[in-house]
């Protein structure tokens, strides 16, 4: 199992299974529909909150950041920075 593919000990026990099993079906569908309706929703609302969150922050540069805003200015950042990365996938195909 890697990191750029966590379902892959799962594809290899599908093609392990022989063909007529309802088993068999049952890990296709995991490996294919199953986790595209789990997954794309997510990577999509993080894709666009990564274009909405500079927005939200530049203000706060604009004006400058006192002690007590220097908390969310970090907070801001470090979302955008996960929406970014969680993002990244989305639309590629």
């Amino acid at each position: 199992m890697t990191p750029s593919n966590p379902l892959r000990s799962v594809a290899a026990l599908r093609d392990a299974v022989p063909a007529s099993s309802s088993l068999k079906d049952t890990l296709t569908g995991f490996t294919g529909t199953g986790r595209t309706l789990a997954v794309e929703p997510v990577r999509a609302l993080a894709f666009y909150a990564a274009i909405v969150l500079p927005f939200v922050y530049l203000p706060l540069l604009a004006n400058g950041v006192t002690t007590e805003q220097l908390s969310v200015l970090v907070g801001l950042l470090l979302a955008n920075g996960a929406a970014l990365v969680l993002g990244h996938g989305h639309g590629s195909r």
